[in-house]
């Protein structure tokens, strides 16, 4: 096969559809209660979310060079190349490390992507590629197609912005807007970055993301992806609902964000990201 496609746990796409799709997964570490796991393939969400709820604080680590090493060899066995998709090298160091690593494997036959998304963002796009190459499409094409991703819309919300900034995401100072009584910071991932927009009444927060997709999306067609680090399910029902019947819907889903998301963010958050198909 010529081509073949590696990710990252940052993705919140499970072990489970990853091999499925022959995607190779390099995980985060995560510490957690004096312990180090792998996300995803050693730390399910539910068992993240239980120990945060009792008061656990996760740390996330990137990757090692070795860890995409290993996976790169293992693929290149099967592939002629690989292209190896990975979240914001603005929030973390993985993006780096992977480059270490095809430099030191195979330079000529890896290729390193900076997504500048995260999440539902990374996630979409690796399914977006997965998709082309099922097609035929030729990897000139596949890129152009992630280039354009990279500035698709991921909008999101967190019950406070203290996971953001103790793990230098955002300026201290975003913590004060974050914890106004009654108020949620309604944020968006642009060029990699996190950008702070708004805030929004706790009890409109479905709606105020929906929002933001139909200004931008409103007669077009859309994929949408919700994710989230274990949401009301009132607000997942009302946030699917007001994109279904305001959106020309071409597809969605709804995924639970593993360890690396919620160690940084924190639990309760909502996130939805939307791209049109061209």
């Amino acid at each position: 096969m010529e081509l073949g496609l590696v990710t990252d746990t940052a993705a919140d796409l499970s072990p489970k559809v990853l091999q499925e799709e022959a995607v190779g997964l390099v995980p985060i570490y995560v510490h957690l209660r004096g312990r180090k796991y792998k996300d995803w393939q050693e730390l399910t969400p539910d068992a993240l979310y239980g120990a945060m709820r009792a008061g656990a604080e996760p740390v996330t680590e990137p990757p090692g060079v070795e860890d995409f090493a290993e996976v790169y060899e293992r693929h290149l066995q099967v592939y002629d190349r690989l292209l190896s998709l990975h979240v914001s090298g603005e929030l973390s160091k993985t993006v780096e490390r992977a480059r270490e690593a095809a430099l030191k494997v195979a330079p000529t036959r890896i290729r390193v992507v900076d997504s500048g998304m995260v999440s539902a963002g990374l996630g979409a796009m690796v399914l977006r590629a997965v998709e082309m190459l099922r097609r035929g499409a030729e990897e000139a094409e596949l890129l152009r197609e992630m280039e354009r991703m990279r500035r698709s819309s991921l909008f999101f919300s967190v019950a406070d912005l203290s996971h953001l900034a103790r793990n230098g995401r955002l300026p201290r100072f975003g913590e004060v807007v974050g914890n106004l009584l009654g108020l949620r910071p309604i944020l968006r991932i642009e060029k990699g970055h996190i950008r702070f927009l708004k805030v929004a009444r706790e009890g409109v927060v479905p709606e105020a993301l929906a929002r933001l997709v139909l200004e931008e999306f409103r007669g077009r067609a859309a994929r949408i992806t919700i994710a989230h680090t274990d949401a009301r399910g009132e607000w997942l029902e009302g946030l699917k609902r007001s994109l279904e019947s305001a959106l020309r819907l071409e597809r969605g889903r709804i995924t639970r964000s593993g360890a690396t998301i919620a160690a940084n963010v924190g639990l309760g958050a909502l996130a939805v990201h939307a791209y049109a198909v061209e």
